[in-house]
């Protein structure tokens, strides 16, 4: 299933995210909800897993189960194992005290914890109950941006109902199941979201994933945002001062200047390396390909975090056109 409109990416009730550790998913993540949340939305972002980067991100003391404000418009939570079983026994467990007693009893939670499936199920679950909360009529989430952990847990997410298919019957995890699946496969609603670097090995991976997803998967496909790739604002005619200059170095033995030549010499091959990974991405996967310059400073503010979303979705409007 390909990418319906690019320009509609914000328009999505459930923005799935993924991609290899370290690619600065969740910045994305941030400034897309940023540049959702200043077009007049109610961004929420779901952070799985305990990594706690938007806390970082946002400036905040503390991002708990409990969707809170983290500024600018923006809301977040973080979707732990153990809240999400909450909601879950809660919700499908009937008898309130029988309910309260297996959440309460050491040995049944080790086994939730440890048991395959579980967390999967639980955070589904809890998804899906994110995505059915209204204020009145309207939603009460818009969009709803799940900062997903590494490519091979958003995998087992998107695999479950199909995993579970002959091993559960009729009931309230069918019926969940059954539900979720529906959310995922609807175009209209959902929409995953790849995040990778123009390095070979987060490159790799994200033709794999993207592979995978086109013959496993239903989903609909949004965006490849290619981050942090090298920028050298140096024009063809400064490029052929290179070699004048490196003679001149030389013959003045001036060691300073020689330095900066190589220094910009190991640049250019660094930006050519990643250029040719930008257009091998662009090649084989399929969908609208957002690029993304790598910023001077390792440490972003907030406002470089809602600069990056909203050159984002600015490069996805200009791509319909």
């Amino acid at each position: 299933m390909s990418f319906l409109d690019p320009a509609s990416l914000l328009d999505r009730r459930l923005l799935l995210f993924t991609g290899k550790g370290g690619v600065g998913k969740s910045t994305v993540v941030a400034g897309l909800a940023l540049e959702s949340a200043r077009r007049g939305r109610r961004p929420l972002i779901v952070e799985l897993g305990h990594r706690h980067t938007m806390k970082s991100i946002f400036g905040v003391s503390a991002i708990g189960y409990e969707p809170s404000p983290v500024g600018r418009g923006v809301h977040a939570m973080q979707l732990e194992f153990d809240g999400a079983l909450t909601d879950y026994m809660n919700e499908h467990v009937k008898v309130p005290r029988l309910a309260r007693r297996v959440l309460a009893n050491v040995a049944l939670r080790r086994f939730f914890e440890a048991a395959p499936a579980v967390g999967e199920i639980a955070t589904l679950n809890k998804l899906s109950a994110l995505e059915r909360e209204r204020r009145g009529s309207a939603p009460r989430w818009d969009p709803i941006l799940v900062d997903l952990d590494a490519t091979g847990h958003a995998l087992m997410l998107l695999n479950l109902a199909r995993v579970m298919d002959g091993l559960v019957g009729d009931g309230p995890l069918r019926r969940m199941l059954d539900g979720f699946s529906v959310l995922l496969n609807d175009p209209r609603k959902t929409m995953l979201n790849l995040v990778t670097l123009p390095r070979d090995l987060p490159a790799q991976e994200t033709v794999e994933l993207y592979t995978k997803l086109c013959s496993e998967h239903r989903i609909a496909r949004g965006a490849l945002f290619i981050n942090q790739i090298p920028s050298l604002h140096i024009d063809d005619e400064a490029l052929t001062f290179l070699d004048p200059l490196q003679d001149r170095a030389e013959a003045l033995d001036d060691v300073e200047l020689s330095r900066d030549v190589e220094i910009t010499r190991r640049m250019l091959m660094v930006r050519a390396r990643a250029q040719g990974q930008v257009s091998r991405l662009e090649t084989a996967i399929e969908m609208p390909a957002v690029k993304l310059e790598q910023q001077v400073s390792s440490h972003l503010s907030l406002d470089d975090v809602a600069a990056l979303g909203e050159e984002a979705v600015a490069q996805l409007e200009v791509s319909r056109d």
